[in-house]
């Protein structure tokens, strides 16, 4: 089910540092917008910074998140559900899939509390 990870820091309103990790340590810029900016790597990685506001959503006041990329996030998200896994925001599966930019995310919950998101890069039609 999991084939890649991705790494964002979810920060302050800072777009400057977007420009810092291309700068300084020439990263690779890919898309980007008011709230998020993308970063490259050759080999499928990927690492984002998420602008947010406040108030910060419970999420959001975590300082990073790990995002497990899969290759179809709704067959991912029933599959969790029947193993128990709990969902954010409310653990009600049908509105867990958030549409963020260029991917689909689902917020999960590991046992010690720590949220984690399921990851799929859009295809054409979505």
């Amino acid at each position: 089910m999991i084939k890649g990870i991705h790494v964002a820091y979810i920060h302050s309103p800072n777009q400057k540092l977007a420009d810092w990790y291309s700068e300084t340590l020439g990263l690779k810029k890919g898309y980007g917008d008011d709230h998020w900016q993308d970063f490259e790597f050759d080999q499928g990685s990927r690492f984002g910074l998420d602008f947010i506001g406040y108030p910060s959503s419970t999420v959001q006041k975590q300082s990073i998140m790990i995002s497990f990329q899969v290759e179809d996030i709704h067959a991912a998200v029933e599959s969790l559900a029947l193993k128990g896994v709990r969902f954010y925001p409310d653990n009600d599966k049908s509105k867990t899939i958030f549409d963020v930019g260029p991917t689909l995310v689902a917020t999960i919950e590991d046992p010690d509390g720590n949220f984690i998101q399921l990851s799929q890069i859009k295809r054409n039609n979505e």
